[in-house]
């Protein structure tokens, strides 16, 4: 049992962190290293299990890497993501969310608080619609709505973006329909292939990256799952602006 314990410990910390993409071994790293040598020559029947695992983290390493190359401008310089902060960022966030999932609610208030705080940076929202698929009785998403509002009526999509974010539980058909008689923006109702496909390529990108829920976000050359505390967002951005 004890071995058992000590390997998922150990493998829990190297692969379910957040994932960052160094240069080089720092001195808090080397300090890591030689305590996991010290608990493996204690507890060397956790070794070959260790090891496969650790093999398995390198090559999804390499293929994160590789997907964020791949779909560096799709993500960061696309002109259908919708965004808010700076129009010429010195730092972009990528905002991986769900209008119906209650801890992208919650991270949301926190990024706005980071606009206010950090004017030079920009929050890129790729919408995803894993909570509800799609809304009961209509033909679309949020996400597709959204991605419309933003297309096609540009002045609205503040407004709209902060009342499906308000709501703290599932939209349905009756809250997205007043939300649309309020913003002006029932056209954007309309079921759109474009925006189905985009959406879908968000979830292949989202599905690349081992991540299995929202929201993640990528910072700089960091991707931090989950709706991270504040104090922890903070230490993030303030760190890639140095």
């Amino acid at each position: 049992m004890k071995s058992l314990l000590l390997s998922t410990s150990i493998a829990a910390s190297l692969l379910f962190s957040s994932v960052v993409f160094a240069e080089k071994i720092s001195v808090a790293q080397q300090k890591k290293l030689s305590e996991i040598t010290s608990l493996l020559e204690q507890n060397p029947e956790v070794i070959e299990g260790l090891y496969i695992n650790l093999i398995k983290y390198v090559e999804g390493q390499g293929t994160i890497s590789n997907t964020l190359k791949q779909h560096h401008d799709y993500l960061y310089n696309n002109p259908m993501h919708s965004y808010f902060g700076s129009e010429a960022p010195e730092l972009t966030i990528i905002n991986f969310t769900d209008y119906n999932c209650p801890y992208c609610k919650r991270l949301e208030s926190g990024l706005v608080e980071m606009i206010n705080k950090y004017p030079e940076i920009r929050v890129v929202n790729i919408n995803l619609p894993f909570q509800q698929p799609m809304i009961p009785d209509l033909d679309t998403n949020t996400a597709w709505y959204a991605l419309n509002v933003w297309e096609n009526n540009r002045p609205a999509f503040s407004e709209v973006h902060r009342l499906m974010m308000a709501k703290p539980s599932k939209h349905d058909s009756e809250s997205i329909m007043k939300i649309a008689e309020m913003t002006g923006t029932e056209a954007a109702l309309a079921p759109n292939e474009r925006k189905k496909k985009m959406v879908e390529k968000n979830e292949r990108i989202f599905s690349q990256l081992g991540l299995r829920g929202t929201p993640a976000l990528i910072i700089g050359n960091e991707i931090s799952p989950g709706a991270i505390p504040q104090a922890q967002l903070d230490k993030l951005i303030k760190s890639q602006l140095k």
